[in-house]
């Protein structure tokens, strides 16, 4: 367990943490608490809640509005966050339902027009470590470490996602330039370095993860189009 996964049961739980085990492991992720107890994210965030639907892909795409709700509306700091955090039942959420962690002001759909010419990384995660990874990538993400690499690029992350699936969850971090292929290079390896050790996946391709901007997913023109007719 690192650091900041022992900082992080200590907060909720102050007996999980030992003394021993605090100062034998090394955090990859120094200093993010210090940053960010005192002072607000840079960014505020919405948690919302995407609901699968059997239903045809037409009739999903016109029904979205109604699968997609907005469960906290403004998390503005740590102590915010991990009152959603810890409250919130994870172990029911459903097959194929999604949680996602977004600035405030930006809807986590690909039509969002801050997102339409984005993609994200996406993880499959066994169910194990989906968790930990999950939570990870939203604590690197509120606190701009992602953001970070990315200034000079003139990109920006807009959200993480996290969607239960049979034996495993996939877990994507989106951001908005999706055909800068420097920007995106630079988030797959801080992804990877800032991760803990025993959440890297251990492949590459699709089956361990994989870029992929949202104007190639099935679904991505029609919906544009219906949001530019609405708006």
């Amino acid at each position: 367990m690192t650091k900041v996964q022992q900082t992080i049961k200590s907060e909720s739980n102050p007996a999980a943490t030992s003394p021993s085990s605090a100062t034998t492991r090394k955090s990859l992720h120094q200093n993010i608490f210090g940053k960010l107890r005192p002072l607000p994210f840079q960014y505020h965030w919405a948690v919302w809640y995407d609901k699968h639907t059997d239903a045809t892909k037409e009739a999903a795409a016109q029904d979205y509005d109604s699968r997609l709700y907005l469960l906290h509306e403004d998390v503005s700091d740590i102590a915010t966050f991990y009152r959603v955090y810890n409250n919130y039942p994870w172990d029911k959420v459903r097959l194929r339902d999604t949680v996602h962690i977004f600035r405030k002001g930006v809807r986590p759909v690909w039509e969002d027009p801050e997102n339409r010419n984005g993609g994200c990384w996406r993880f499959r995660v066994p169910k194990n470590k989906a968790q930990e990874f999950f939570h990870e990538v939203a604590i690197l993400c509120m606190a701009n470490e992602f953001q970070a690499v990315l200034e000079k690029e003139h990109d920006h992350v807009l959200g993480v996602s996290t969607s239960a699936r049979f034996n495993s969850n996939l877990i994507s971090v989106w951001n908005k330039l999706g055909d800068n292929e420097r920007s995106i290079k630079a988030l797959e390896q801080t992804i990877l370095d800032r991760l803990s050790p025993e959440l890297r996946p251990t492949g590459t391709g699709s089956t361990a993860y994989f870029y992929k901007r949202h104007a190639e997913n099935d679904g991505f023109t029609e919906a544009v189009e219906k949001a530019s007719t609405v708006t």
